[in-house]
């Protein structure tokens, strides 16, 4: 791995990880360092990544909906933020990190909140342990995403639920369009491994054993007449919340967030 500074993910360096080993290593040295605290784009004090990452955890948990019944898994649980939502509306909430010091520990004591350090792409569960899974924002920073969609079906029921979330922040149609155009510019995210489209998920998932069950963008992509934010703190805020309301147009949203469930 490459040397580099663990004060954020935008315009670093790309990251390359020979093995998961590797990957662990980063991760705890990040976390030792406050994780992602702090991090992300702030604009005349709106902190946009903030109300992005807010608005990913509310369409997962919407997506998820468990039941009192349940075992949930949050698979690259963070600070297990979402975990904490989870695990007060199910039987059992597991919440696994490759990080092991990843947990916030105010969390640790939460009861039906089980934490391990664990890799997403090697779940040491039993097949059909989980009735629900959820993945937020993990298997772009993954080496081998297909590996982990692979245990995800083997991990859930059979008609278990998976939602995974995900940044097509490069991605999106605008995006696709603008290059073709010579407009705009990539957006450089260090830790992201992979970039997927919207199609790319859903054909990734639904070639794993999953059908397709509802999806929804989560940050429209305005493109170049984005810019506009930059102007002001009322422009900041009001085009990210605009962007946060559009949903209908997956294809062209910055982040996705995608509900299937397992083919029995």
């Amino acid at each position: 791995m490459k040397n580099v500074q663990l004060t954020g993910i935008l315009g670093k360096e790309q990251l390359h990880f020979r093995d998961n080993q590797e990957l662990e290593k980063y991760y705890e040295e990040k976390y030792s360092h406050g994780g992602y605290e702090g991090g992300g784009c702030i604009l005349y004090g709106v902190n946009i990544s903030k109300l992005y990452h807010q608005a990913r955890h509310r369409s997962a948990l919407g997506f998820l909906d468990p039941r009192p019944g349940d075992i949930v898994l949050d698979a690259g649980c963070g600070d297990g933020s979402l975990s904490a939502q989870i695990a007060p509306r199910c039987k059992a909430a597991h919440a696994i990190d490759i990080a092991g010091n990843a947990l916030d520990p105010a969390l640790r004591g939460v009861g039906n909140l089980h934490f391990r350090k664990m890799n997403v792409e090697a779940l040491d569960y039993a097949d059909g342990f989980f009735d629900r899974i959820v993945c937020v924002e993990t298997l772009e920073h993954l080496i081998e995403p297909k590996k982990a969609i692979a245990e995800f079906h083997r991990a859930l029921k059979p008609g278990g639920c998976l939602v995974i979330t995900y940044p097509t922040v490069n991605q999106t149609l605008m995006q696709r369009i603008q290059r073709k155009l010579g407009l705009g510019r990539r957006l450089e995210i260090s830790e992201h491994l992979t970039e997927w489209t919207y199609g790319d998920v859903v054909k990734n998932v639904q070639a794993g054993g999953f059908a397709f069950v509802a999806a929804e963008g989560l940050a429209f992509d305005f493109g170049v007449f984005g810019w506009i934010k930059y102007k002001s703190r009322f422009f900041a805020r009001t085009l990210t919340k605009l962007a946060l309301a559009i949903r209908a147009f997956p294809r062209n949203s910055a982040f996705v967030s995608v509900c299937f469930r397992r083919i029995p």
